[in-house]
C-alpha cells in the first residue's frame, strides 16, 4: 500500500515504535533518535504537494512537545518536555513535577512520541 501527502496538518504527531511483543516477552528499543527541535523541512524526506496559485507551501514544522519513556517495558515511566510558545522556554513533566530545562536536553532522551506545528 502507498500513501501521498495531499495537503500538509497544522500540526503532526509522529510516534516512534520502542515496544515489540513476541510469543514470550515485550522488548524495547532503546536507540536515541536525532531530530530538529526547531524547522524540520519535511521536503527534505517526502514528496510535497504543490500549493495552490497564489499560496506559499508552508513545509517547516518546530517541535512543541516530546513525550519520552524512561525505564523497562510494563515498569517504566513516560515524561513529557513541552515548550511554552509564548516565551520560548521549554519544561520538563513528570507527574506533578514540572521544571524549566534547556532545549537541547529535549533531544537526548528515549523519545516515544513527538508533536510538531507547523511554522506560520
Amino acid at each position: 500500500m502507498q500513501y501521498r501527502v495531499t495537503r500538509l496538518p497544522k500540526y503532526m504527531i509522529l510516534h516512534m515504535r520502542r515496544f515489540t511483543k513476541n510469543n514470550f516477552f515485550v522488548e524495547k528499543n532503546p536507540t536515541l533518535v536525532n531530530f530538529p527541535v526547531k524547522n524540520l523541512e519535511l521536503k527534505d524526506y517526502i514528496p510535497l504537494p504543490t500549493p495552490k496559485e497564489n499560496q506559499k507551501l508552508r513545509s517547516k514544522y518546530d517541535l512543541i512537545a516530546n513525550i519520552v519513556h524512561d525505564g523497562k517495558p510494563g515498569e517504566g515511566s513516560y515524561r513529557a518536555f513541552v515548550q511554552r510558545k509564548s516565551e520560548e522556554l521549554w519544561y520538563e513533566m513528570q507527574d506533578l513535577h514540572v521544571s524549566e530545562t534547556l532545549p537541547h536536553l529535549v533531544a537526548l532522551s528515549e523519545t516515544y512520541m513527538q508533536i510538531y506545528e507547523q511554522q506560520q
